[in-house]
């Protein structure tokens, strides 16, 4: 990686900003200290969390991510309701795999839990609503085989759906799959 990288301004506009190559993007910082909440949470929070309908996230999405993610979001408006609804099916994720968020490449973690290609590829391809369930099924499977995963790789496939930045990174969850499929 070079000195300047592009970075997210907002959910997917890109800009070019120079920024030291060690520093953490902005939706990497924010899926960290995210993690932080979610180890701080009580079990009612996270029970809330894992149950949570995007669409109409619960009162606990809110508890833990306001403090969070407003830097990330747009100010208001059918964008931002739109940013919240992916960052629910994270934090949905992300509470659900509570304990297994490490540094595992996603597509790495789907191919040593046995997900089935077909669900991968499904997966991949799979937008809005339909990602959604895609992801709490496939990260219901990394649960139920204790495979820990990359919270990383997870928003960044949900939070850029719809964007160039979304098919890099369902390009290289899919690499990483293939590398690591019937290992």
């Amino acid at each position: 990686m070079n000195d300047a990288e592009t970075v997210p301004t907002e959910m997917g506009s890109p800009s070019s900003t120079a920024r030291p190559a060690h520093t953490p993007p902005p939706r990497h910082r924010a899926v960290a200290a995210l993690r932080h909440a979610l180890e701080a949470a009580n079990p009612g929070t996270l029970a809330a969390l894992r149950r949570a309908d995007p669409a109409s996230p619960p009162a606990a999405f809110y508890r833990v991510t306001v403090g969070v993610l407003d830097e990330h979001l747009p100010e208001g408006g059918m964008r931002r309701d739109a940013d919240e609804r992916r960052w629910a099916v994270v934090i949905s994720a992300m509470a659900s795999a509570h304990g297994l968020l490490k540094p595992v490449p996603f597509g790495e973690a789907l191919a040593k839990a046995g997900v089935a290609e077909m669900r991968v590829v499904r997966l991949l391809e799979g937008h809005d609503d339909q990602l959604a369930d895609l992801v709490r099924n496939v990260v219901h499977q990394l649960v139920q085989r204790a495979q820990p995963f990359d919270a990383n790789d997870l928003a960044d496939l949900v939070v850029t759906d719809g964007t160039e930045r979304g098919r890099e990174s369902r390009r290289r969850i899919a690499r990483s799959f293939y590398r690591h499929e019937g290992t």
